[in-house]
C-alpha cells in the first residue's frame, strides 16, 4: 500500500514537472519539429533532468551570445532561410563558437562553426598566410549549410546529423547500430552509453538554447523578444574592395570604428583584403549605401547580392490568410510548410497581437527542403 502511494505520488509530479516546462518553452514542439524529434520527447526523463539543471545558466549564455553576435545572426538567418533550411540551425553555431568570430579550440578549429583546415578545404575555404576564410561568418555559414545537408544525405534526420557535426557521421552510424535504434531518447541514455557523453550533451544543449531563443515567438513576457527584434535590426553585406584595401582607411571612409570592421571580418588575418585580388569585404548593411557613394573607382563598385537582399526580392510573394478561431501560429506554419521565424519576420513579430479574423501574410518562397 505503502509503495503504491509512492508510485501515485512520483507519477503526480512527473506529470506536473512536465506540464510545467510545456508551459515554460511554449517554443518547444516548434523546435523538436526542426529537428525531427518527436514532440513526446519534452516528457523524456533525461532530457527533462537536463533543461532544469541547466536552463538558468543556458538564458544567460543565450543573452551573453546574442550581445556578442550583433550583425551575425540576421545575416545567418537569411542565408539559412535562402537555401531551405531550418534558420534554428544557428544554435549550432552559437554553441559552437558563442557568436564569437574569432573564437578558436585548443584542436585549432576555428570562426563561428569551428571548422577545422581539413573541413574548410574541403568546402573551398580560403586559408593563406592574409586570409582565413573560416572566421568569415558569410563564407563560414555558406560552408556549414552545405556541410549540414551533406551529412544529412546520409543520416536522412537533423537530430542525428547535429549529432553528427559533434562527433562524425561514422560515430552517430555505428552508435545507431549498437542501440539498434535511431531514437533519439535510446541514443541519449546514459545508462546505456551508446554514444559518448560529449554527443548526448551536445544535441541537448542544441534544442534547449533553441527553446530559450524561440520562446518569445510563443510568449507575450518574454524580454528575449525586444533583445532579438534589436538584433534583426541589421546584418552584414560583402562588398567589393581593390587588393590590398586596409580596414582602417575602409573604417575611417563608412566613418565607423575601425575594431568594429576588424570583428566582422576576422578572416582577413593582416588587416586589409589580399594584395593580389579584388576582394570581398563585409560591412554593415546600413552602410551599404554609404559605401557605393564614397568608395573610389567605380569599376570596383560590382555589387554582391547578399541573403537578405535576395529574400527582399522575393518577399513580396506573399498569400494572405485569416486567422480560423483553432488556428495558432505553429500549426500555420506547418500547414503552410513555412518558417515560424519567416512568419513571424513578415507579420512584424504579431506586435499588435494574434487573433481571430487577423489578415496575415504567408510567404510563399520558403520550403522545407528534401535534397
Amino acid at each position: 500500500m505503502k509503495i503504491n502511494k509512492i508510485l501515485i505520488i512520483s507519477l503526480f509530479l512527473s506529470t506536473f514537472l512536465y506540464s510545467n516546462l510545456r508551459d515554460e518553452f511554449p517554443s518547444y514542439s516548434y523546435v523538436l519539429t526542426e529537428f525531427n524529434v518527436e514532440d513526446s520527447f519534452i516528457d523524456n526523463p533525461d532530457f527533462v533532468r537536463f533543461i532544469n539543471k541547466n536552463k538558468r545558466n543556458y538564458r544567460k549564455r543565450f543573452i551573453e551570445a546574442v550581445q556578442r553576435g550583433g550583425l551575425v545572426i540576421p545575416t545567418m538567418k537569411e542565408m539559412m532561410y535562402k537555401e531551405d533550411i531550418s534558420p534554428l540551425f544557428i544554435y549550432i553555431s552559437m554553441i559552437e563558437s558563442e557568436f564569437n568570430t574569432n573564437a578558436t579550440s585548443r584542436t585549432g578549429a576555428g570562426g563561428l562553426w569551428q571548422f577545422t583546415k581539413a573541413t574548410g578545404g574541403d568546402f573551398n575555404l580560403r586559408i593563406t598566410h592574409e586570409v582565413d576564410e573560416r572566421y568569415n561568418p558569410i563564407q563560414a555559414t555558406d560552408s556549414a549549410i552545405k556541410y549540414l545537408y551533406k551529412m544529412n544525405d546520409n543520416l536522412n534526420s537533423w537530430y542525428l546529423t547535429t549529432m553528427a557535426y559533434n562527433c562524425g557521421n561514422g560515430c552517430v552510424n555505428k552508435s545507431i547500430s549498437r542501440a539498434g535504434s535511431r531514437d533519439l531518447g535510446v541514443l541519449i541514455n546514459p545508462q546505456n552509453n551508446f554514444i559518448k557523453k560529449e554527443t548526448r550533451d551536445y544535441i541537448q544543449k542544441i534544442l534547449l538554447m533553441a527553446m530559450i531563443g524561440e520562446n518569445y515567438l510563443f510568449k507575450d513576457d518574454d524580454m528575449i523578444g525586444e533583445m532579438m527584434n534589436r538584433v534583426n535590426s541589421d546584418s552584414i553585406t560583402p562588398v567589393f574592395v581593390r587588393a590590398g584595401e586596409d580596414l582602417g582607411n575602409l573604417a575611417n571612409l563608412l566613418k565607423m570604428d575601425r575594431r568594429f570592421l576588424e570583428k566582422i571580418n576576422p578572416h582577413l588575418k593582416e588587416g586589409h583584403s589580399p594584395n593580389n585580388l579584388r576582394y570581398a569585404i563585409n560591412i554593415p548593411t546600413s552602410r551599404v549605401n554609404f559605401f557605393y557613394a564614397r568608395y573610389n573607382n567605380r569599376r570596383h563598385h560590382e555589387r554582391i547580392v547578399k541573403p537578405i537582399q535576395r529574400m527582399e526580392r522575393r518577399e513580396n510573394r506573399f498569400l494572405t490568410y485569416r486567422v480560423k478561431r483553432d488556428d495558432s501560429i505553429f500549426k500555420i506554419a506547418q500547414q503552410h510548410r513555412v518558417f515560424i521565424g519567416e512568419l513571424a519576420r513578415v507579420n512584424n513579430n504579431f506586435k499588435e497581437g494574434f487573433y481571430i479574423g487577423q489578415q496575415i501574410h504567408i510567404p510563399q518562397h520558403n520550403r522545407y527542403a528534401q535534397r
